[in-house]
């Protein structure tokens, strides 16, 4: 029999967790329900109470009840999220089910965020539809978000429905999905890319299917590049063609723009010394929205992606400033390393008369990569364009090369 964590707070979403914990104890498994609440008095008999909850963090139930609600909360999401990876340790669970408005969304998604890819995990919640960000919630982890429709404010006609089908989900998952992301037994490579950059790392990334290996490709908007960090610091990737290093613009602005980028982006695999592959390709420009574009926007260029999208030029010394952090991060690594750079262009729109035709900011990069990367560290510079089929074959090729070597 499989059993499921439930995740809420049980001093005011009782009548739902009663429901819930019918539901899937009518479906064949056991549900397990952990208390998340910081408030008042609990009628509902709970498997894991609050107060077993909080001890996990070191902290006792008084504590948390004296503090200020932001510092209860935050208490409560990292004691939450050490039960629950306890109990997943342990194999005292299958799948976890949260729900609940925006404190329990907050709680339930830092805990499970913490769980592996492939662990089955779903919140039911009042924040996930609208216009919100939903890093908060999914983070760089594969939580799987249900709108609640209607407030937790006891059970009706829609709750019902949306719970059955919620526990109908969690049974599933924990009943005929989950496990965790086989082992690596050969070379698993991760890939970045984004519709500027697609074609030529799908090429590569085909070359190098076709030749047997096993490749991960990772959408460089933000979380995608986060993820892939994350997979190969825990191991789950052990080489990468990372050609798409979009993702560190944003970071150079603070987190600005879409997907607010990453600020670990070459970091694990430096780390782990593990065979990279690498170019700056999409560092010269920025997504920006309609209501946060710069000052100076007119003064920089820039295209419309999409009706809600700019893609916004950046000025040479901002490029060559990430050019710089680049050179950095790379000569931590303690593997073998090659950085590619065409220098015809970085992305798509980068021929000559197009918007990202750049070619002399391209050689002062290559400067600045001469005089900063450590010796040891490979850079072979091609006078084609990103988007040239060329350049795809010679990503793959430089690839296959590192891993034979």
């Amino acid at each position: 029999m499989k059993t499921i964590a439930v995740m809420a707070c049980c001093d005011t979403k009782y009548h739902e967790v009663r429901y819930a914990r019918e539901r899937i104890t009518a479906a064949g498994c056991m549900p397990l329900i952990l208390d998340i609440s910081t408030g008042g008095t609990v009628p509902l008999t709970v498997e894991i109470s609050r107060e077993k909850i909080v001890a996990a963090g070191g902290y006792s139930w008084e504590e948390i009840r004296a503090a200020p609600k932001d510092e209860a909360l935050a208490k409560m999401s990292q004691c939450a999220a050490l039960k629950l990876r306890e109990l997943r340790e342990n194999n005292r669970i299958d799948a976890a089910l949260g729900m609940g408005g925006l404190q329990n969304t907050v709680v339930c998604a830092a805990a499970m965020q913490t769980l592996p890819l492939g662990f089955p995990k779903l919140i039911v919640s009042t924040i996930a539809s609208g216009k919100r960000y939903f890093d908060t919630v999914v983070g760089d982890s594969d939580i799987v978000s249900m709108p609640s429709v209607v407030d937790f404010a006891g059970m009706n006609a829609v709750s019902e429905v949306i719970l059955n089908n919620a526990c109908a989900a969690i049974v599933g998952m924990a009943n005929y999905g989950g496990g965790a992301i086989r082992e690596v037994t050969g070379w698993r490579i991760g890939t970045t890319l984004m519709g500027i950059t697609n074609d030529t790392v799908m090429n590569a990334a085909n070359i190098l299917l076709d030749a047997g290996l096993e490749v991960l490709s990772f959408h460089s908007t933000g979380v995608g590049g986060r993820t892939m960090e994350k997979m190969i610091e825990q191991g789950d990737i052990n080489a990468v063609m990372d050609l798409t290093l979009h993702e560190m613009t944003p970071e150079y602005f603070g987190g600005r723009g879409y997907g607010g980028g990453s600020n670990n982006r070459l970091c694990a695999g430096a780390k782990k010394g593990i065979p990279m592959v690498v170019c700056p390709g999409g560092i010269d420009f920025i997504c920006l929205g309609p209501g946060d574009l710069f000052e100076d926007q007119e003064r920089r260029g820039y295209g419309w992606h999409n009706a809600s999208l700019t893609h916004t030029k950046l000025y040479e010394h901002e490029i060559l400033e990430i050019t710089g952090t680049i050179a950095k991060r790379l000569n931590a690594s303690t593997g073998k390393v090659t950085v590619l750079l065409p220098m015809k262009g970085l992305r798509t729109l980068s021929r000559p008369g197009e918007l990202f035709h750049k070619p002399e900011t391209i050689k002062k990069m290559k400067a600045a990569l001469e005089k900063n990367l450590k010796p040891g560290i490979v850079l072979k510079c091609f006078d084609i364009d990103f988007m040239d089929k060329e350049f795809g074959e010679i990503a793959a090729a430089e690839m296959l090369a590192l891993l034979q070597s």
